[in-house]
């Protein structure tokens, strides 16, 4: 059993999940509705505790951390100072960050401006990180994109959702499901689905999306000290392998990793072969 925890961080309470003893490693989530840290991390929650103190977190307006008071979406890079606020809040240093998908952002953010926090980076599928191409290639992972992250569309139901999600699923389990119902009730109940819809235009629209990275992320790479294990889903089609190789080639310290049969929670879909990965490295 998983027991979320609480902690106030400068006012915000964050909830978050612990378990295991050792080097710390700090996970952080990937975005979306429904996104938060039991759902997309729980087999590295029971998977690595025995090597490490696993921390998974959830980050502003996921899960059971509190919602901005307007109700406005907070967009990847400000969700940086709250990550850091909170590693300084449970008093670690050196931690390994771990962050999937939009959570690679925030980790390679806080690697660039608080090294002192990072002792290792790891990547996966790293969709809010990764270099578009600059050409025509762009066209498809671009409307994968848009189909994928379409927030025009009616909120789904709860059944709806699971079933979304288990068609989409390469490695199905209950311990999955049960989190995954969890998570979509605690974001029901709080009106998340609704900051979505009104999100700002550049977190749909892929061409826009790109721009904080070019502004906070792509001149700093090359300064990341921390040694970089970026681990890739061969099989999601919003984030071609491509792409993470060019991401890998700006960092200088940086390992990659292509996992077959897995979708965009490669976490999930190959959580032996993550979780080893991590081990050895």
């Amino acid at each position: 059993m998983l027991a979320q925890k609480r902690i106030s961080v400068g006012g915000v309470t964050t909830s978050y999940y612990e378990k295991g003893a050792g080097d710390p490693i700090v996970l952080l989530h990937g975005a979306g509705p429904y996104g938060e840290a039991k759902s997309s991390f729980i087999r590295q929650l029971n998977g690595l505790s025995d090597r490490f103190r696993v921390i998974a977190v959830d980050q502003l307006h996921f899960g059971g951390t509190d919602y901005p008071a307007d109700r406005k979406y907070i967009n990847r890079f400000d969700r940086v100072d709250h990550v850091i606020a909170f590693i300084d809040a449970l008093g670690l240093k050196q931690t390994i960050l771990l962050g999937h998908s939009e959570g690679s952002f925030v980790a390679a953010r806080i690697a660039i401006v608080r090294p002192d926090l990072v002792s290792r980076l790891v990547l996966l599928t790293a969709s809010a990180l990764s270099p578009a191409f600059g050409d025509e290639r762009d066209e498809a992972w671009m409307q994968a994109c848009q189909l994928e992250y379409n927030y025009s569309l009616p909120m789904p139901t709860e059944n709806e959702y699971i079933a979304d999600w288990r068609k989409n699923c390469r490695a199905y389990g209950q311990d999955l499901e049960d989190a995954r119902r969890e998570a979509y009730w605690e974001a029901t109940a709080r009106g998340q689905y609704e900051i979505f819809e009104n999100a700002p235009e550049e977190e749909s629209d892929p061409r826009l999306y790109t721009q904080l990275q070019q502004k906070h992320i792509f001149p700093y790479l090359d300064q990341v000290q921390a040694e970089t294990l970026i681990i890739w889903s061969k099989n999601d089609p919003t984030v071609p392998p491509e792409r993470g190789l060019m991401l890998a080639k700006m960092i200088r310290n940086a390992d990659f990793h292509l996992l077959n049969n897995a979708g965009h929670s490669v976490q999930n879909d190959r959580s032996e072969a993550v979780n080893g990965l991590i081990r050895q490295w």
